[in-house]
């Protein structure tokens, strides 16, 4: 090559050199542009799944009743949506859940500081710790489609017993955490709580505060005794009434076999009421599952005297799918006698998401 062929070619190069920057320092702030927002949507992102998660299930179903008025129907039990997350490395976690069958409302609203396993505190609103079943057991896990009886009227799942209907759940504050750990496995469960005693999204209607404290002792793997107790004041009829009550209680799990039983007595304004239940159930390699259970409930004054025998199946092929049917025979004292007698059968399905 002759030097006047590499001066030109020398020439071409540092021309083409100083072109590529000019371009390139002329899109610099379109693609800086790019880069910010898409370093933005990836923040926006990592928060959202971190602190934003949207889940939810919905339960409907086809009951029939021999005493229902109409005798079959078809029904939307639950319809809820959470949205939980946590903040602080996970000293701090929240969640907001609304059901959305028949009247909207709100079921959990609460914020949970949890700085060491053996105290975290709760404010908010939430199940209360009374019973096993009712905290522990949830809608879209619970062994049968209906609650017990101990769960439906002294938990406050249903307004007959006291006036208040609040899925068992109020509002207040508590301090619960675990004690004795053993093998990676607490030992020892406590839940102590302070609450309005007057049922979910409302203020109180009186001065007086519900006190409930419980304990689960796990001695060995599988296996629990549970006790609560609950100091209550409630307003019924515009009379402040004591309705103190406690229960206790023993369940075994294992990778097939579930085993529970609860007893629990209170006390509405003198009429000592007192309830039970027991329930065995075998879960086969997926997805079937299968269960019995024997329960009564009496007061005194015979308000509510009743006995419930119920078998159960529930078919599970997919985690986000769960089928039940139970087949029920209640006897209900309480009722007049042709009404004595109740039958009744109930397929619910269960979509997780």
């Amino acid at each position: 090559m002759s030097l006047k062929n590499l001066f030109a070619a020398a020439a071409l190069l540092l021309f083409s050199g100083s072109a590529m920057a000019q371009n390139a320092t002329e899109a610099s702030p379109v693609a800086e542009q790019s880069v910010a927002v898409e370093k933005k949507e990836n923040k926006v992102k990592a928060f959202a799944d971190k602190h934003l998660n949207l889940s939810g299930y919905l339960q409907t179903g086809f009951e029939w009743n021999q005493i229902n008025d109409p005798e079959t129907s078809f029904y939307v039990k639950r319809a809820r949506v959470s949205l939980t997350g946590d903040f602080l490395k996970e000293k701090f976690d929240y969640r907001l859940q609304v059901d959305m069958a028949g009247s909207p409302k709100i079921c959990d609203l609460y914020v949970r500081y949890m700085p060491f396993s053996e105290l975290n505190l709760e404010i908010g609103q939430f199940k209360i710790p009374f019973s096993y079943e009712n905290e522990n057991c949830g809608p879209a896990s619970v062994e049968f489609i209906e609650y017990s009886y101990i769960t439906t009227y002294l938990a406050r799942n249903n307004g007959l017993y006291d006036g208040i209907a609040s899925t068992g759940r109020d509002i207040g504050f508590q301090v619960y955490g675990d004690l004795v750990n053993r093998d990676g496995q607490s030992l020892i469960k406590y839940n102590i709580g302070v609450f309005n005693g007057s049922g979910i999204n409302r203020k109180d209607d009186n001065s007086s505060k519900d006190f409930i404290a419980r304990l689960i002792v796990r001695p060995f793997k599988g296996f629990a005794l549970t006790g609560s107790y609950m100091y209550a004041k409630t307003n019924y009829l515009d009379n402040d009434i004591k309705s103190p009550r406690w229960a206790v209680g023993a369940l075994y799990e294992s990778r097939h076999w579930v085993v529970r039983s609860e007893f629990a007595q209170a006390d509405f304004d003198d009429n000592l009421t007192n309830a039970f239940y027991v329930l065995g159930g075998y879960h086969f390699d997926e997805p079937w599952s299968v269960f019995a259970r024997y329960e009564f409930l009496k007061d005194e004054i015979r308000i509510m005297d009743r006995e419930r025998f119920g078998l159960g199946a529930a078919y599970k092929p997919f985690k986000f799918l769960r089928l039940q049917f139970n087949l029920t025979y209640e006897k209900l004292n309480d009722m007049p006698k042709d009404l004595r007698n109740n039958f009744g059968a109930n397929l619910m399905v269960t979509a997780i998401f």
